[in-house]
């Protein structure tokens, strides 16, 4: 079969799992009240009729080879390539924007030292676990599938073979976790008293829970820049994605001949790197409107709906084996800290609307912006508070400090002693939390009444 047809049969099987998985949102209430994401349901179901599952008792499974798991190595680079191609650069830098980005900052960073902490003692138990086993808790749940197939990529390059399917255990657990405990806080805080827009978060409309937009609510997904009988509009913003991934190509070879340790660094960093160049480019040239970025953002939503699908669908059972005690420690003390961290400093550090920002920050910090959105939006279904712009503004600003650790953590993970990183990541935690305490602090408000009540 040549490389074309082996394209087009696993695009046909991964269409098949997400059709799957939408039908199963759709009719199954225990699925809907959990909010999780098609790509996810459908990814569940290709391990599950796959070779690793179905195949392993029957010997009869979904078409499930190994060029289906390469499509999260491919696609990660479209994701993230397309972060910064089209945006504006935010203006919003009031009180309200850098006190979440500052708690963001935070969280990333406690998870961050509390990832590499831990493994550092699980090592004096397990001596084959190597240090970037500690990278993977922040790479699943602040950065996401995305940004877990991007670092475990990487770490695979650096020499641990089973980082990718480590990395999207994480990311796995921190999407479901921040899904699940997301709505059993949310259900605590309304009866508490904590929300100010809802009374039953119950009662969010049935279609939103299923999934699919009622024909009165649907909108264009985005602007045509050119006419259809010179070229598709839709070509045309495709046309981009593969300039900037040609682009990244280049300069990813371009810096291993310059110097062999740069050729560490991973492709989807160039192709970051090249989107902004693009942008800024066109933007000189006078042709930054060609670019729609609400197109753009749904070219990478349906990147990420596949990958996420790909990547859990031929998750490695033998590496979850493997690794299974030491990831169950991390993930349950990951999701214990996460919850902690996130809301104590939410509660010390929002002035207005702590729930609903906070509620948006946890599932921000759990899996990706839209998980924040979604918890937002069963809290405060109209968006009528400040927790959209709040999470919006945690999640576009945060680059600074994260993209540090996805590029350069798994090669620096095998290269500098475990003790240098982790004080190194204190450090920049201690340096937001002076910045919380000196601008956005709330002596007043005691932690335990939020935890045990008045």
């Amino acid at each position: 079969m040549n490389t074309i047809k082996i394209v087009f049969t696993d695009l046909a099987t991964l269409s098949v799992l997400l059709l799957l998985g939408m039908f199963v949102r759709k009719k199954v209430k225990f699925i809907q009240n959990l909010y999780l994401p098609v790509s996810l349901i459908g990814g569940f179901l290709g391990l599950l009729l796959g070779p690793q599952i179905l195949g392993h008792y029957t010997g009869v499974s979904l078409p499930l080879g190994k060029t289906i798991a390469q499509w999260p190595g491919i696609l990660v680079n479209v994701v993230l390539g397309l972060s910064f191609f089209g945006t504006e650069s935010s203006k919003n830098f009031g009180r309200l924007a850098l006190s979440a980005v500052n708690q963001g900052g935070l969280v990333h960073q406690t998870q961050v030292c509390v990832g590499l902490g831990l493994t550092m003692v699980l090592m004096q138990f397990y001596p084959d676990l190597p240090l970037a086993f500690g990278l993977t808790p922040v790479y699943g749940f602040h950065g996401g599938h995305g940004t877990a197939n991007a670092a475990g990529a990487a770490l695979m390059q650096a020499g641990w073979a089973d980082g990718l399917a480590v990395s999207n255990t994480m990311a796995t657990a921190g999407l479901m976790s921040g899904i699940i405990i997301g709505m059993i806080i949310i259900n605590l805080g309304v009866r508490r008293g904590y929300a100010q827009k809802v009374s039953k978060p119950q009662d969010v409309p049935q279609d939103i829970k299923e999934g699919i937009v009622p024909v009165v609510k649907r909108k264009s997904i985005g602007k045509g820049v050119t006419y259809n009988d010179a070229l598709d509009p839709l070509a045309l913003q495709l046309g981009f994605v593969g300039i900037i991934l040609g682009m990244a190509n280049i300069l990813s070879r371009s810096l291993s001949w310059v110097h062999p340790l740069l050729k560490q660094i991973p492709l989807f960093a160039c192709a970051m790197i090249c989107g902004a160049l693009l942008s800024q480019i066109l933007k000189k040239l006078g042709l930054a409107d060609y670019i729609d970025r609400p197109t753009i953002s749904r070219i990478a939503g349906v990147a990420l709906d596949f990958l996420v699908c790909s990547a859990i669908a031929t998750l490695s059972l033998k590496a979850f084996a493997l690794y299974l005690v030491p990831m169950l420690i991390v993930i349950v003390t990951m999701i214990v800290v996460n919850v902690l961290v996130n809301f104590y400093f939410g509660y010390k550090m929002f002035d207005v609307d702590w729930f609903e920002r906070t509620m948006g920050s946890y599932g921000l910090e759990s899996g990706v912006l839209a998980t924040g959105l979604m918890l937002l939006r069963v809290v405060d279904p109209k968006f009528e508070t400040t927790g959209q712009e709040s999470a919006a503004s945690s999640a576009a600003l945060c680059y600074p400090w994260s993209l540090p650790y996805v590029m350069f953590g798994p090669m620096l993970a095998f290269l500098v002693p475990g003790w240098m990183m982790l004080g190194g990541s204190l450090v920049l935690w201690i340096v937001f939390y002076i910045i919380a305490r000196k601008f956005f602090w709330h002596p007043e408000r005691k932690f335990s009444e939020l935890m045990f009540g008045k």
